[in-house]
């Protein structure tokens, strides 16, 4: 899908310009409790940008169709699976069961499930890792704007925070892979 330069251009602004905004906060307020506010609020007009995007709006039409379509080729084979298994002869070229070890009999859907099990479990170990690393940075980040303006530094976190939004500007001004074809 090709986007609108102007499009792009824009969203790449606003992105910056609210990146900006959330380091800087720290400049406008010294109260912690306001501080959390403003950044909140930051994360919500972001938020609010993303979605308001196209390119997001196509991407979250595709997911809910692709897990409307997992979802209903898990209940069809759900399906065959008990039909396979009330009381027909287990064998390997049968869609819901396969014998394992001559004896006992494993059916394909403890294998979707354990298969669900490890994706989620991965999932999760991935979503773990990733907060506590932006969780670190963002502790390092505010440490050393704290640093600098205790030396003298005035508007410490903004600069940090221009800079940062520069990047993300840099950032979202890169086009997909699909579009530089």
């Amino acid at each position: 899908m090709t986007t609108n330069p102007r499009s792009r251009a824009l969203n790449a602004a606003l992105t910056g310009l609210t990146t900006a905004a959330y380091y800087a906060v720290p400049d406008v307020t010294p109260s912690r409790a306001a501080r959390g506010w403003l950044k909140a609020a930051c994360l919500v007009a972001g938020a609010a940008l993303t979605a308001a995007e196209p390119e997001s709006r196509d991407g979250l039409r595709k997911l809910r169709s692709t897990w409307r379509e997992g979802v209903a080729k898990d209940d069809a084979l759900g399906t065959d699976d008990a039909a396979v298994t009330d009381g027909a002869a287990a064998t390997d070229d049968a869609p819901g069961t396969r014998a394992v070890d001559g004896s006992a009999a494993v059916t394909d859907e403890h294998a979707s499930a354990s298969r669900k099990t490890a994706v989620a479990v991965v999932g999760v170990a991935l979503l773990a890792a990733s907060t506590a690393l932006t969780v670190a940075g963002e502790k390092w980040l505010f440490r050393r704007g704290e640093a600098r303006a205790a030396a003298g530094v005035r508007f410490a976190h903004t600069r940090t925070g221009l800079a940062l939004g520069a990047l993300s500007v840099a950032l979202s001004l890169v086009p997909d892979p699909s579009e530089r074809a």
